[in-house]
């Protein structure tokens, strides 16, 4: 069955992804960015293995994105730590990953995945000669799989993600997936939850095992971090009742607003940071009018950066990328943002803080969302009505935001520990 899907896949599915890629490239400023980069892939891992010492191991680890890199992040420091001559080269699907990358100690090269034709697949390993490849929560590419089994290279899949319901474990596409997920040498499901559904691909894979998710390690790491940054917001006085909103989208923002602008006019210690998700210039105009509109004083961090006195404003709108997790640090109470729009972003930053954590209905996609409503640190908003209530209650009673703090906290302790779990797997296939 597995020689049907491998030329179903390369004959039909390929030529299909690479045209519309080619396609979307020609309007689309990240897909022509991926495929620009592409180009310079053979050129730059030749460059970098002709200066590597070839008695070195070498492990690849591949991220889909930003998101995926940041999971891989712990293990990357941790392998660094234990085994400093293993070389550690990172991979990247998309360009706002590879872009956004900024110089990381724990990582020697990282470059661009090839587009997964037999062919491309073939030049890279062929040039790199990875002693184990380390795919980071779901991006498996059949041919690169198919390609690492043929040469007996290891290949683990680490934070796996897999809904019960999800579109691959349908009966048809079951059984595609089945045709290279089995081919992986170990698979790691994050959670129990995400072992069943990966049970209904590989109902008999031997080589399973629940490790965890190292996004909790990670997020405990960037709020020790925080600890010694330095800010604007260092000179936040620490009687200001503090609101962090992140990550917010428009059909997010169309409901905090109202709510925001509310508890502004009522609590004069109130003040309130705001980090849209998309750093659209015309957008953040809107938004400081909407500010200015109602005689609230609000202003851009890159104002402050030049000079700005944040004490003269009540609201602070944050135009830099790279610093959401940190500025969690900063407040009393957050909300996560997408939970009005696609789905809910990162729930787990802020409660590393051990802060209460405000989110929209959709909430499908996080399950450490409905966790932290289940242990009473979460909390799930309809309307700007009920944004502006459980602000209001939790800013006025400081023994109860306390509380959903401390279970805030607590919940992600207690899931911490994937890392080391992890780690120990990948070193002992190399």
């Amino acid at each position: 069955m597995k020689i049907f899907w491998y030329f179903l896949y390369n004959l039909l599915v390929i030529p299909v992804f690479l045209i519309g890629g080619h396609i979307a490239g020609l309007f689309n400023r990240k897909a022509h960015a991926g495929l620009a980069g592409r180009r310079r892939i053979l050129p730059d891992v030749e460059q970098f293995m002709n200066g590597r010492n070839r008695n070195q191991k070498c492990i690849l680890f591949h991220c889909a994105s930003m998101g995926e890199y940041e999971q891989i992040r712990p293990v990357l420091r941790e392998i660094s730590q234990r085994e400093p001559d293993i070389v550690r080269i990172v991979s990247f699907f998309s360009s706002s990953g590879y872009d956004n990358v900024v110089d990381n100690p724990d990582v020697d090269l990282k470059t661009y995945l090839p587009l997964d034709t037999p062919g491309k697949v073939r030049h890279f390993l062929n040039c790199l000669r990875p002693d184990a490849v380390v795919i980071s929560k779901h991006d498996v590419w059949p041919n690169l799989v198919w390609a690492l089994a043929s040469r007996q290279i290891p290949s683990l899949l680490v934070n796996g993600t897999m809904p019960i319901d999800s579109v691959r474990a349908k009966p048809v596409l079951r059984n595609f997936f089945r045709s290279s997920f089995v081919d992986l040498s170990f698979v790691a499901p994050a959670s129990e939850q995400d072992m069943k559904g990966f049970r209904k691909i590989l109902p008999a894979c031997p080589n399973m095992e629940v490790l965890g998710d190292t996004r909790y390690d990670q997020v405990l790491i960037r709020a020790g971090e925080s600890k010694d940054m330095t800010t604007i917001l260092e000179n936040l006085p620490p009687d200001k009742k503090t609101f962090v909103a992140g990550s917010t989208w428009p059909s997010d923002e169309e409901h905090l607003l109202p709510a925001i602008i509310r508890l502004l006019q009522k609590m004069p210690e109130f003040f309130a940071i705001i980090i849209p998700h998309e750093l659209n210039e015309a957008h953040i105009e809107d938004l400081i009018d909407s500010f200015e509109s109602s005689a609230i004083g609000a202003t851009l961090y890159s104002k402050l950066e030049s000079g700005g006195n944040l004490l003269d404003y009540r609201v602070l709108i944050i135009n830099r990328i790279g610093i959401l997790a940190n500025l969690y640090g900063y407040g009393q109470v957050a909300y996560v943002g997408g939970s009005f729009g696609p789905g809910v972003h990162n729930v787990m930053e802020p409660a590393a803080y051990g802060i209460p954590v405000l989110f929209g209905p959709r909430i499908l996609n996080s399950p450490e969302a409905r966790a932290l409503q289940e242990c009473g640190a979460g909390f799930l908003v309809e309307d700007s009505q009920d944004v502006y209530r459980q602000l209001e209650r939790l800013f006025a009673d400081e023994p109860a935001r306390q509380e959903a703090g401390r279970s805030a906290k607590a919940f992600i302790d207690e899931n911490s520990g994937a890392t080391e779990r992890i780690t120990g797997k990948i070193l002992s296939y190399v």
